[in-house]
């Protein structure tokens, strides 16, 4: 048994209630000298900031979250900034999103995996298809309540979403390897 991988660099997404572990090589800001922190904030200002302080591992800064402390973690998509520290000093060194994934071991029987994107066109289309919930009603986009929404800008904001979404579709085929579905024309012409 090889036990939990560590990366080279911070995950780009993780299931709630996994343990994850890290290592970064910064020859600028060595772990010896620095101490590497990370703060973690959702993307929608739910919930608290989350902190992560890495070890030393030699040169490099190594991070390991638990299982329980990632467990209490909430689905969604996060910003996360990573900075050291040495001393009154303060550096930040890089930053990037992850998303928590949510652990559908814990998960109650029914829930909505939907991303929001998809979650906003549904509700759309369920506002122009006359079929829509109070649940759908209360969406909003950019700041404004689809129930108050001109049909124009319903329209509008359906076709925005739309392309979202497919833009979405697209990038989890490419990332699985899968084929878009796209033609690829060509043309051949005669050198003179």
């Amino acid at each position: 048994m090889t036990g939990i991988p560590i990366l080279t660099r911070e995950p780009e997404s993780i299931v709630a209630g996994d343990t994850i572990k890290w290592k970064r090589s910064l020859s600028d800001f060595p772990a010896s000298a620095w101490v590497l922190t990370y703060e973690l904030r959702s993307k929608d200002n739910t919930g608290a900031a989350t902190k992560i302080t890495a070890t030393a591992d030699g040169d490099d800064h190594s991070v390991t979250v638990p299982a329980t402390t990632t467990a209490a973690w909430i689905a969604g998509e996060y910003s996360w900034d990573a900075y050291v520290t040495s001393g009154a000093e303060r550096q930040r060194v890089d930053r990037g999103l992850i998303k928590i994934e949510r652990d559908l071991a814990q998960s109650a029987a029914a829930f909505d995996d939907r991303e929001w994107v998809k979650t906003v066109l549904d509700a759309l289309e369920a506002v122009i298809q006359g079929r829509a919930s109070e649940v759908d009603l209360s969406y909003s986009v950019n700041g404004r309540s689809i129930s108050k929404m001109s049909w124009e800008e319903k329209i509008k904001a359906h076709s925005h979403f739309k392309k979202l979404y497919q833009q979405e579709l697209t990038a989890l085929k490419l990332k699985k390897g899968l084929g878009t579905g796209n033609k690829i024309r060509t043309r051949f012409t005669a050198w003179q």
